[in-house]
C-alpha cells in the first residue's frame, strides 16, 4: 500500500472521529449540505480531448467518456439572484463512463470535487479573485491530489468556457449559455506539484435536471481510475456521509410551509422538467348534495 493511501485511511479516521458528527449536527440545522449549500445540477456529456500527452491519459479519458452530471454551487452561503456575496464556487461531477441514461448514484463511475481555488495556502487570494455572479467566468481545481496507475500523483483542473446574459443571475446565466451550446468545461491533469497541465476530457452541459436533492457526491468513488489519496481526501470521506444523512432525515421531515398532499416528481434525464401535484379531492358539501338531487 502507497504512503498516499496509508496517510487516506488515517484521514477518514480522523473525519470520523473529530468532524462527522460537526457536519451532521449543522448540516441538519441548515437543512442543506453544510458546504457548498445550494446549487444546479446539469446532465452532460463527457469526450476525450484533443491533443492527449500519455498512454495512461487516453485510457483515463476513454473511462470518464459517456455521460456525467455536473453540479454548480457556491461555496458558503446559500445565494440566489443577482445580489450575491463574496464566496468560492464549486464543481461536482459523477462520470458515469457509459453512454447512458445517467442516475444520481448509480454504483461505480467517478466523483470529482473542484473549488475555484488552488490551494488552502492561497485560499483567501482566489476567493477573493472568483467572479460569484458566473459560474463560466472561473477556474476550478481539485485541491486534494489523486493518483493514477502508471503515471503517480495528479493535480486537476476545469477551465469553464461560455457566457450568458449579463445582467442576468449566475443560475439565469448558466442556463442561457447551455441553451445556446457554448459552454464547455475542459479537465486537465499535471504532475502533482506542476503547472503542466495536459489536456484530459471536455465536459459539455446538456440540460439542467432536478436531482440537487438526490444526488450525492462521495470522495472514494474511483471506478475510471482516478484514485484519491492523501488525508485530505480521506478526511472528508465521513463528514460528507453524515451531511447526506442529515439531509436525508430533513427531507423526511416536512416544512411548515410545504403542504402535505403535494408531491414533486424528477424528471428522467432527458425529458423535459415537469412537477406532479397531487390534489386532495374536494368534496361536495351537504347541502350542495342535496341540491344536486333535487335537480
Amino acid at each position: 500500500m502507497s504512503r498516499g493511501r496509508i496517510q487516506y485511511g488515517i484521514g477518514v479516521f480522523f473525519g470520523l472521529v473529530l468532524l462527522s458528527w460537526v457536519f451532521f449536527l449543522l448540516s441538519f440545522l441548515r437543512r442543506a449540505r453544510f458546504f457548498h449549500p445550494s446549487g444546479v445540477v446539469y446532465s452532460a456529456r463527457a469526450y476525450p480531448a484533443t491533443g492527449l500527452a500519455s498512454v495512461m491519459g487516453m485510457e483515463v479519458a476513454r473511462r470518464l467518456s459517456g455521460c456525467a452530471l455536473v453540479r454548480f454551487s457556491g461555496g458558503l452561503f446559500k445565494q440566489t439572484g443577482r445580489n450575491v456575496k463574496m464566496d468560492s464556487l464549486g464543481l461536482g461531477l459523477r462520470f458515469h463512463g457509459q453512454p447512458g441514461p445517467c442516475s444520481a448514484n448509480a454504483p461505480g463511475g467517478q466523483d470529482l470535487f473542484m473549488v475555484s481555488f488552488q490551494s488552502f495556502a492561497v485560499m483567501a487570494r482566489d476567493i477573493k479573485a472568483t467572479n460569484p455572479h458566473d459560474y463560466l467566468a472561473n477556474t476550478y481545481w481539485a485541491i486534494t491530489p489523486y493518483e493514477v496507475r502508471g503515471v503517480g500523483r495528479v493535480s486537476l483542473r476545469i477551465t469553464a468556457t461560455g457566457a450568458g446574459g449579463v445582467e442576468a443571475a449566475r443560475d439565469e446565466r448558466l442556463a442561457e449559455a447551455v441553451r445556446s451550446g457554448a459552454v464547455s468545461l475542459l479537465l486537465e491533469m499535471a504532475p502533482w506539484g506542476t503547472n503542466d497541465y495536459q489536456p484530459l476530457v471536455i465536459l459539455r452541459p446538456e440540460h439542467r435536471v432536478e436531482l440537487e436533492d438526490e444526488l450525492r457526491l462521495t470522495p472514494h468513488v474511483a471506478g475510471s481510475g482516478l484514485q484519491p489519496i492523501g488525508f485530505l481526501q480521506g478526511l472528508r470521506v465521513a463528514p460528507y456521509a453524515a451531511s447526506h444523512l442529515a439531509r436525508r432525515l430533513c427531507q423526511r421531515t416536512p416544512r411548515r410551509d410545504t403542504p402535505p398532499n403535494s408531491r414533486h416528481t424528477h424528471p428522467a434525464l432527458g425529458t423535459s422538467q415537469r412537477t406532479n401535484v397531487n390534489v386532495s379531492p374536494v368534496l361536495p358539501s351537504h347541502d350542495e348534495r342535496r341540491e344536486g338531487m333535487v335537480r
